[in-house]
């Protein structure tokens, strides 16, 4: 039988024996995050900025993501950027992910 584990508020989630780390691009820097604000973050970057900062709900045609072995970028493509990775990684440790998570792709 599968069991269900929930894993709310922690940096690292282990989910099927890979620890998934949590982190949004602040400045200049990746600062760990729980993993709700990181799905907060994620969320909110579905929608358009410049729209939501006028009370308006349209799909953000500037968001980007990318995937790899060493973990899930994604960015809002102005001011927010997240990043999960996997195998229990910094940002520092995904030289697949670097051009991405040197900075803002946008």
């Amino acid at each position: 039988m599968l069991k269900q584990h929930i894993f709310a508020d922690t940096h690292r989630v282990i989910v099927e024996g890979v620890a998934l780390r949590f982190f949004l691009r602040t400045h200049d820097a990746w600062v760990p995050v729980t993993d709700t604000d990181f799905q907060r973050a994620y969320e909110l970057a579905l929608f358009d900025p410049d729209a939501l900062r006028k009370d308006v709900l349209c799909p953000n045609a500037r968001r980007v993501e990318c995937d790899t072995y060493e973990g899930w970028y994604w960015s809002d493509g102005c001011r927010s950027a997240g990043l999960c990775t996997f195998d229990d990684r910094s940002p520092g440790e995904c030289p697949g992910m670097a051009q991405l998570t040197a900075g803002d792709v946008s």
